[in-house]
């Protein structure tokens, strides 16, 4: 019987619950996954590309902390969010975090220096089975509520508009450069979003939009199929609809800015896919920016 080398108590229980939080240290800890040639699979591993991202803003001169790191399981039976190795479990101990192959990960990286009472800024890193994403934007402080205002806000290492991972740095370098303006510029953005409020009428279009986009996109019927990313899916669509007209119930009138925060709550690597997350928020902004006076 193999002896156990470094018997280590920390461990990752995805059965009791599909999404769970780490520390970068834990994370840098878990079993890491190489292509053929022993390359990082996705071109760099989960914790490098948080690092890296950290890295940039402090040669920057701003002050930062990782505020979230998140891990989750998916139902992909041929290439699952998750992977245990009995074999490396045999030598860390039950569950360790070392014996984990983490395929679905997400970390939020909180930029301070544009701190308001009400709003911080932030780095998102998603990793997951299809690549690489980062976005960099405005965040609600007090429920973390990420705002991608404009799709020059994402990069990603795989798609339509694919970076490599040296493109992707140099994005993050630019971001974080004119980090101060783009912040600037997204706080008068969502001052307008609140200045514009919504009419009853308007709130059922945008409801019965977002139903309609959602159905053409999964439509199998190629004269409606929408192929463009869709803000919300059906469930999202009930627990978005049902969260905002309770908030018309409440205040009496809803703003834009009211309706976006309202889905970017579940914008949310513990609330969705996570490959979903970003693509989803900035397909929300992009549909909601019609309607801005």
């Amino acid at each position: 019987m193999e002896q156990i080398t470094n018997l280590n108590t920390e461990f990752l229980d995805f059965e009791k619950a599909k999404v769970q939080t780490l520390t970068l240290e834990q994370l840098k800890r878990t079993h890491e996954e190489n292509d053929i040639m022993g390359h990082p699979l996705k071109g760099m591993y989960h914790w490098q590309v948080i690092e890296m991202c950290r890295d940039i803003a402090e040669r920057h001169g701003l002050k930062m902390k990782i505020e979230e790191i998140f891990a989750a399981q998916n139902r992909d039976k041929s290439q699952p969010g998750v992977v245990l190795l009995p074999e490396v479990e045999k030598r860390y101990g039950y569950k360790a975090v070392e014996a984990h192959v983490l395929r679905r990960v997400y970390a939020n990286i909180r930029i301070l220096d544009y701190d308001t009472e009400e709003f911080t800024s932030n780095l998102a890193v998603a990793f997951h089975q299809d690549g690489i994403q980062v976005a960099y934007g405005t965040m609600v402080k007090i429920c973390h509520n990420q705002c991608i205002i404009g799709a020059d806000r994402m990069v990603s290492n795989y798609g339509r508009n694919k970076r490599d991972m040296n493109q992707i740095s140099e994005e993050v370098e630019r971001w974080m450069a004119e980090s101060g303006k783009i912040i600037g510029e997204e706080q008068e953005y969502i001052r307008r979003m609140r200045e514009t409020v919504m009419r009853p009428e308007q709130v059922l279009q945008i409801i019965g939009e977002l139903t309609a986009m959602r159905v053409a996109h999964d439509s199998s019927n190629p004269d409606i199929r929408m192929k463009d990313t869709y803000p919300f899916n059906q469930t999202q669509i009930s627990t978005f609809t049902e969260a905002l007209l309770i908030k018309q119930k409440q205040q009496g009138t809803v703003t834009l800015w009211d309706i976006y925060n309202t889905a970017t709550e579940l914008y949310k690597a513990d609330k969705m896919e996570i490959p979903n997350v970003l693509p989803q928020n900035i397909a929300m902004n992009k549909f909601l920016d019609n309607y801005l006076i």
